[in-house]
């Protein structure tokens, strides 16, 4: 019984340290287009590396500022970001759901715009995963009376910065951004499992990290006549500085055999380990058939710079459609490939290969000075994941998330 147990428990605990690996610490580092910034281009799908003339161009591509019309203010929030995790049947006959849900102004900027030159100032967050769960599961098995998880976390990454772009002529521009990138993940998770027995294991841990880096994009934008425009980014995040510490204590009484043996274990890991993050160039096209109709599609391709993962290419259309001078609709759609190769018959846990869609739409509302935007984002995939150690045995795996858009900008 006690072995038996003892293997159980280290299937169980294994689903809490796939998340916890100094490697695998951040919410989702397997998919590089999690939440879509801005409010043009998050409702076109987030392609917007050939349009990216205002404010949130410092993001996409800064080239695009130089074309604003003039100085303005923006700033967006995603109103509700809600993302669900559903691993059937992880813990007995039982799924295991994590689900995710933050309120986050996802960006701000200010532009001011000269003759020649645009400069701005911008703040995006690009990634914002909170969990608070109590989960309990009575009889999961046979040999388990009791399964008990509570995990409470936040991984937020900030991006803030200057901006500044060029006009050669009316039809080129170049562009720069340097971001600040700073990162705050913690997590708190308490796991309690009851045998049939009487036994009992009790796990505890803590976890904290703290990133601080930098990130240049150097964009570049063309229109080779007017109703056309192709545009082109390059950036690539380096940390400068990374901070980890994990304390984790476990406790354990066995009395299987009618003798309680208590064992306890308290453990600190300390790490100044960076990771490393791909190369990202970005190619845009947008086309113009009408004042009031506009085309845009963009390639993303993502340069592995970590063992492990594989280069990508996520895709992204748009459109936009003015009703009248002061009312526009848009649709996008777009996808969210997981940077983790191929699996084979020798993968074994931790693993999970996921490719995700998405969809979104958005209504805009303009008056003579200002904008107000609405709109909604909606994404799912399924996959398989890999979550008993050393086994092939796989677990069907399905995520889905949807993100309410408000935003609204100003002409200064």
């Amino acid at each position: 019984m006690k072995s038996a147990l003892r293997k159980l428990w280290l299937n169980l605990s294994l689903l809490i340290f796939i998340s916890f690996s100094a490697t695998q610490l951040h919410a989702d580092d397997a998919h590089y287009k999690n939440m879509l910034i801005g409010e043009r281009a998050a409702t076109m799908g987030g392609s917007y590396v050939a349009i990216s003339d205002d404010s949130t161009g410092c993001y996409y591509n800064p080239a695009g500022i130089a074309y604003a019309v003039g100085d303005s203010l923006s700033g967006s929030g995603n109103m509700l970001h809600k993302l669900k995790t559903v691993y059937t049947e992880a813990i007995g006959t039982q799924d295991w759901i994590r689900e995710s849900e933050s309120l986050v102004p996802n960006y701000f900027g200010v532009l001011k715009k000269y003759k020649d030159y645009s400069f701005c100032f911008s703040y995006v967050v690009p990634e914002a995963f909170i969990e608070h769960q109590d989960l309990l599961f009575d009889n999961p098995l046979s040999t388990v009376k009791i399964y008990y998880q509570s995990l409470h976390s936040e991984d937020i990454t900030y991006l803030m910065g200057p901006s500044v772009a060029m006009k050669f002529g009316e039809n080129l521009s170049i562009g720069l951004t340097l971001y600040y990138q700073y990162r705050s993940f913690m997590r708190q998770f308490y796991n309690y499992l009851e045998s049939t027995d009487g036994s009992y294991e009790v796990i505890y841990q803590s976890l904290k990290l703290r990133e601080d880096g930098v990130m240049p994009k150097l964009g570049l934008q063309w229109s080779p006549w007017s109703l056309l425009t192709v545009g082109m980014a390059v950036d690539q995040a380096v940390l400068l500085n990374s901070s980890f510490q994990g304390d984790i204590s476990f406790h354990n009484t066995d009395n299987s055999t009618g003798t309680t043996i208590p064992t306890t274990m308290m453990m600190r890991v300390n790490s100044a380990e960076k990771r490393k993050f791909p190369l990202h160039l970005a190619w845009g096209v947008s086309y113009f058939p009408t004042p009031s109709l506009l085309y845009t599609a963009d390639l993303d391709y993502y340069q592995a710079a970590e063992n492990g993962r594989a280069d990508i290419m996520n895709y992204s259309g748009g459109t936009e459609y003015y009703l009248n001078p002061t009312n526009a609709i848009r649709f996008g759609l777009f996808t969210n490939y997981t940077n983790l190769p191929l699996p084979d018959s020798s993968t074994t846990a931790p693993y999970e290969y996921l490719d995700i869609y998405g969809a979104s739409f958005g209504y805009t509302s303009y008056s003579s000075s200002s904008s107000l935007t609405v709109g909604a984002i909606y994404t799912s995939g399924s996959g398989k994941a890999w979550l008993y150690s050393g086994s092939t045995e796989t677990r069907a795996l399905t995520r889905e998330s949807l993100t309410l858009v408000f935003s609204a900008s100003s002409s200064l």
